[in-house]
């Protein structure tokens, strides 16, 4: 063996090792990616603060400003032409 190929060999090893645990079924850190997967959910469904507790008892907020035209404009289709 030349001395390029001993080179080459420890490189290519993790690709090769890669290649026999996807051909046998196997999918390395799918347990490590479920956990984190977990911990973020967690993370993003917290309970509600105060505030939002208040804004869900107190109902829906009036629209008001650029909103108000923007939802007067939403529902009204083109003009018909003449």
């Amino acid at each position: 063996m030349t001395f390029t190929l001993l080179g080459f060999l420890p490189a290519i090893a993790p690709l090769l090792i890669l290649i026999a645990f996807l051909l046998n079924d196997r999918y390395p850190g799918e347990r490590a990616i479920e956990s984190v997967r977990r911990f973020f959910h967690r993370l993003s469904v917290s309970s509600p603060t105060p505030v939002e507790r208040e804004a869900a008892i107190a109902g829906p907020r009036p629209v008001r400003g650029g909103r108000l035209i923007a939802f007067s404009l939403a529902g009204r289709g083109p003009p018909f032409p003449a």
